[in-house]
Order: structure tokens, then C-alpha cells, then sequence
């Protein structure tokens, strides 16, 4: 009884000092403010194989433990330095302690990319999972992605990429784009999605605002990039001569764009603020020389247009 009494004393005590060091940190967070706007508030992190020396058994409770500090306490902004993002430190020890805490590996993976801009913990943690799940196509689906769209490495991307079509309970739109997913509209299809499950883990306002601004964004994009490739379709079948409407490009649309959008969110049913986002109407039409795509509503051009893959080419 004693045996087991000791071990969970340390556990208890390990808690009460991550209690006592928000506490410290609230103070920390007051003199961050006093240093400037720029400045980084202070964060404790702690290594993982350093803490599975201390928790006697108890590791996948402080993995939790970890995961639930680092949900109430993950910035929005990106780092300001080359640096990795105190977040990916967090998820880092969180998978150390619980190598199968696979949300970690998911959402901490999106979260430094997306928010943090942090491209070498994104790919640290992915390679992780990687590594650990070598079998399961989600982390090389992710790490191929990150490895396309953030360190432009085409060369490690691709066999990721294919590898992940070819495990088991791969989705159809990998195994059927293949090698095509590194393309500019594979890897908005991509980050759409990953925003869409971003949005549906994230509970503060300000990550919910700025990702469905995301969602609206990426569908606009991908809906406008279907009619430009009608038009282009269009136009090679006639020999150059250009259509009279938006009508005469609807047979050359190869599935409708909102309905191809949506075949890739698997939660756009699980969840209603997903389904407000995805029921937005766009609307197109052509120039009035009819060479090009041009938006009906010009709010929504000038909001979509400097929208990129990430976050980065958005106003703070």
C-alpha cells in the first residue's frame, strides 16, 4: 500500500506545481505587457523524458494534464522569431508521455502551422507521428502536405503523399488525385479541410473568426478556380472562340464546385456552424471582354482575394 501511496503523492505534487505555475505565470503575463506589444509572454516548458522519470505509471494522466494546459494557454499569433513556438515544446512532451495520444499529434501539428507559423515544430511533430503510426496514412498525408505547401520540399513530399494513398483506409479523393494533390487545388482541398477540423476543435472566439474567414476564403477560391477551368476547357474545344454566358461553361464544369468541395470535409454533417459556413452562395460570372472569371459580388473579391494557403498573407 505504501508502494503505491509514494508514486501518487509525486503525481499530486507534479499537479499542484502546473497549478502553481499558471499562478507564477499570471504574474509573468503582467510584466510581458510592461515590456511591449512584440514581446512574447513567458512560458515554462517541460520535456517529456524528464517528466516519465517522475510519473511512476502515470503518464497518459499527465499527457492530459499537459494537452488541457497547453488548449487554455496556445496563442493565436505567429512567433516573431525562428525559434519553435513554446506550443510545439507542449505537444512534444504530451506525445513523449503518451506516444498514442494521436489529437496531439493532429491538431498540435495544424495549430503551430497555422497559427504559429512555426514550420519546423509542425514538421517535427508530424515526423514524430510519422514514426510512430508508419502504417496509418494520416501523418504522411500531413507531412507530405507540410512538406509541399510550407518548406516548398517537393522531393519529400510526393513519396508521402503517395504513400498515404496507398495504405489502408485512405480516403478515395488521395487515392484518386494521387500525385495530382501536389497542385495548387490538391493543396487548398487539403488546408480546407484541415481548417474545417481546426474550426470544429477550437474553442476560443478569435481562432473560430479567423478560421471561418478561412473556410469562406478557400471556397471562393476553389469554387472561382472550377469556372476558370471550364472557361480554359471551353474555349480549347471551340478553337479559341469565347462563351456567350456563364451558362455555356456549365457542361465543361467536371462536378459541381460546391458539391466537389463539400466530398472532401468528412464533418461538414457532424456539425452545424460547418454547415452555415458551407452554405454560403458564391457567385460568378464572366468579364465583359468574357476572357475571364470575375466575382458578382465585389465585397466578396476584395475580401477573398489575398487570402492564401496559410495565414500568412492575412491582415492581423
Amino acid at each position: 500500500m505504501k508502494q503505491r501511496i509514494i508514486p501518487l503523492l509525486i503525481v499530486m505534487g507534479f499537479v499542484c506545481l502546473l497549478v502553481g505555475k499558471s499562478l507564477f505565470q499570471n504574474q509573468l503575463q503582467i510584466t510581458d505587457a510592461l515590456r511591449g506589444p512584440d514581446a512574447e509572454e513567458t512560458k515554462v516548458s517541460y520535456r517529456g523524458e524528464s517528466l516519465k522519470k517522475l510519473t511512476f505509471g502515470y503518464d497518459s494522466f499527465l499527457a492530459s494534464l499537459l494537452w488541457i494546459r497547453l488548449l487554455q494557454e496556445a496563442k493565436y499569433t505567429p512567433i516573431k522569431s525562428n525559434s519553435v513556438s513554446w506550443e510545439f515544446s507542449e505537444v512534444d512532451a504530451v506525445t513523449t508521455l503518451d506516444p498514442n495520444f494521436d489529437p496531439a499529434y493532429n491538431f498540435g501539428s495544424l495549430y503551430v502551422s497555422f497559427f504559429r507559423r512555426d514550420k519546423v515544430g509542425g514538421q517535427r511533430i508530424l515526423e514524430k507521428w510519422v514514426k510512430h503510426a508508419p502504417t496509418f496514412w494520416k501523418p504522411h498525408h500531413m507531412l507530405g502536405m507540410h512538406y509541399f505547401l510550407e518548406l516548398g520540399d517537393y522531393t519529400h513530399a510526393a513519396p508521402h503523399i503517395i504513400r498515404a494513398s496507398q495504405l489502408p483506409d485512405a480516403p478515395p479523393y488521395i487515392a484518386s488525385l494521387g500525385v495530382g494533390l501536389l497542385g495548387q487545388a490538391g493543396a487548398s482541398f487539403f488546408v480546407l479541410q484541415s481548417a474545417c477540423e481546426l474550426f470544429e476543435a477550437a474553442t476560443g472566439r478569435e481562432a473560430r473568426i479567423r478560421l471561418a474567414r478561412r473556410v469562406r476564403g478557400l471556397r471562393w477560391h476553389l469554387e472561382k478556380q472550377s469556372w476558370e477551368n471550364a472557361l480554359m476547357a471551353f474555349k480549347k474545344k471551340q478553337g479559341g472562340a469565347l462563351p456567350r454566358s456563364l451558362a455555356d461553361l456549365t457542361r465543361f464544369l467536371k462536378t459541381e464546385p460546391a458539391r466537389d468541395i463539400s466530398s472532401v470535409i468528412p464533418h461538414l454533417k457532424q456539425s452545424e456552424p460547418l454547415q452555415i459556413l458551407f452554405s454560403e452562395k458564391f457567385q460568378f460570372a464572366l468579364s465583359k471582354d468574357r476572357k475571364t472569371i470575375e466575382a458578382l459580388n465585389p465585397a466578396q473579391a476584395q475580401e477573398f482575394e489575398n487570402i492564401g494557403v496559410y495565414l500568412q498573407k492575412e491582415s492581423p
